[in-house]
């Protein structure tokens, strides 16, 4: 497959090539140790007697864990940790599917001292509600960290504060699209996928003949539909709640009373009329990539609708060329091809993070091991890839190779860590790696003419707005996601019902705030 790029593409840029593949070990027999265990909170623990002596500290990440390596990682682990920081870490993990549901009640029962979200995990929600220790006061104690992320880091404010150490892009390609059978689209005789109607073309012949399977099970499809009809015209301002015209940035824009979300609607509708999105589809998890898996191992779906490209690089690829070898896939890329994007903007609203726990007291031992974790290659090597030789190989040219590792035996990345200038270079199998390299290499040409972010350095305060954003996410459940997942049936009238409930949210005040702070942006430039 060619990476296209859109006619429609107002202003393009790289996007990040981010290996979302989430993390996950196990706790190993240790998980639930106390975090009050000696020596003092808050103090300096290196150099801590015995490894039996340090403090265990929880983490949460996500994916499976792995079947092998455990007790190696966590050896190489303790090594490097207690030594340099006096503390041991055990991470739970979280299989995506729940994730959401899960990380919330983690929370709110205090239970891990280091957690990782996203816009997937209501993150900046979260931090508005001081769920995760404030980090800004404490930056001067971690300099290399600071330095790494050249500025990139105040991007990350929420109110101002910085509550998560983000994952860090490079320029390069890959980020939300579909995942899909390359050979059987050249065998149904079906155009190149580069736009919504050649997309919606493979999704009903695909339907065709694998009639007894829904090619949609994850709520999030309307999202992508909406990208692809209006990502060349809008700027998301806010994930999910507000948008600017691509000519006026400054100016926010009610998503809800655009042409593009009633065609989007519309869009979803007939989708899920015609059997293409699951007729449960509101009953599904926020994120279904497990299923999804599953299924296209033993050929029972041939794509993969929602997903990032770095989830289905480092937690697709591998697992199904084992099954099936000669299977050959293609990608199509939502954001590439069509959303008109910035590069090295990190946005607190939907970049991955990791953050520590309020009520934990080793906060300042967490962010030196992030420190390492981005600067020390290391720590991130065994963070994000496990044991040399049991969780994966590396060849000649220092390339990543999983050649002879079992699928079940690869470690997911630890979640939110991902370095785009950490990263080792994978040999990825088959076609996937032209796949990779065409998108990284269309990412970085189009960096020569990216243009000026509108919202650098813009976060949007909204300490005052806490009792509408309660509101609006209860009227984004309880009436929008139905209607962006198609299931309505008279969308005009649902449309008017969205925008009374918002209405009645305080949907109005929120976008007035967001404008009065967008028009002192604008000044101050």
């Amino acid at each position: 497959m060619k990476v296209q790029k859109s006619g429609r593409m107002v202003a393009i840029t790289a996007l990040t090539a981010m290996l979302v593949t989430t993390a996950a070990c196990s706790n190993n027999g240790n998980g639930n140790a106390s975090t009050n265990a000696s020596p003092s909170p808050g103090g300096n623990t290196a150099g801590t007697e015995s490894v039996a002596d340090a403090p265990v500290l929880k983490a949460i990440t996500m994916g499976n864990e792995p079947k092998s390596g455990l007790d190696n990682f966590y050896k190489e682990l303790d090594e490097l940790t207690v030594k340099d920081l006096g503390i041991k870490v055990r991470f739970d993990y979280v299989p995506w599917g729940d994730e959401k549901n899960q990380i919330s009640r983690a929370i709110a029962a205090k239970e891990y001292d280091i957690y990782v979200g996203g816009a997937w995990s209501d993150f900046a929600n979260f931090a508005s509600k001081n769920a995760f220790v404030d980090l800004t006061p404490m930056m001067d104690q971690v300099p290399e960290l600071v330095k790494h992320y050249d500025g990139k880091l105040d991007q990350m404010k929420i109110d101002g504060k910085i509550y998560g150490i983000p994952q860090l892009g490079k320029p390069g390609g890959g980020s939300e699209g579909m995942l899909y059978r390359e050979d059987l689209r050249e065998k149904w005789n079906l155009p190149e996928i580069n736009s919504l109607d050649t997309v919606e073309q493979y999704l009903y012949k695909a339907k065709e003949e694998y009639p007894s399977t829904p090619m949609i099970n994850d709520p999030r499809y309307g999202n992508n539909i909406w990208t692809m009809i209006a990502g060349s015209k809008y700027l998301r301002i806010v994930q999910g709640l507000a948008v600017a015209s691509v000519d006026d940035p400054y100016t926010v824009v009610n998503m809800y009373e655009t042409t593009e979300f009633k065609q989007a609607a519309e869009k979803a509708k007939k989708w899920y009329d015609d059997g293409i999105a699951d007729h449960d589809i509101l009953a599904s998890q926020g994120n279904a990539t497990a299923e999804t898996l599953e299924l296209m191992k033993v050929d029972q779906k041939p794509l993969e609708f929602s997903n990032h490209f770095g989830a289905a690089s480092g937690g697709y690829i591998g697992v199904l060329k084992e099954a099936n070898p000669d299977f050959v896939y293609g990608w199509y890329d939502y954001y590439m091809n069509n959303v008109p994007t910035f590069q090295g903007v990190i946005n607190p609203q939907t970049t991955t993070a990791i953050s520590i726990g309020t009520q934990s007291q080793y906060a300042e031992e967490i962010l030196k091991l992030l420190e390492k974790a981005h600067t020390d290659q290391k720590y991130y090597n065994l963070l994000m890839y496990g044991v040399e030789g049991e969780n994966y190989k590396l060849d000649s040219e220092g390339y990543i190779n999983y050649e002879g590792i079992p699928t079940d035996n690869v470690k997911p990345a630890w979640t939110g860590l991902n370095d785009g200038y950490m990263n080792l270079q994978v040999n990825y199998p088959g076609e996937w790696k032209k796949i990779n390299d065409d998108l990284q290499a269309e990412g970085i040409k189009l960096t020569e003419t990216a243009p000026v972010d509108p919202y650098a350095g813009f976060s949007f305060d909204t300490s005052m707005l806490a009792t509408e954003l309660s509101n609006i996410e209860t009227v984004k459940t309880q009436y929008i996601l139905p209607l962006t997942c198609g299931v309505s049936n008279d969308i005009d009238k649902d449309i008017a019902n969205v925008q009374k409930q918002l209405k009645n949210a305080g949907y109005d005040k929120y976008l007035a705030e967001l404008q009065k702070q967008l028009d002192a942006l604008k000044a101050s430039k």
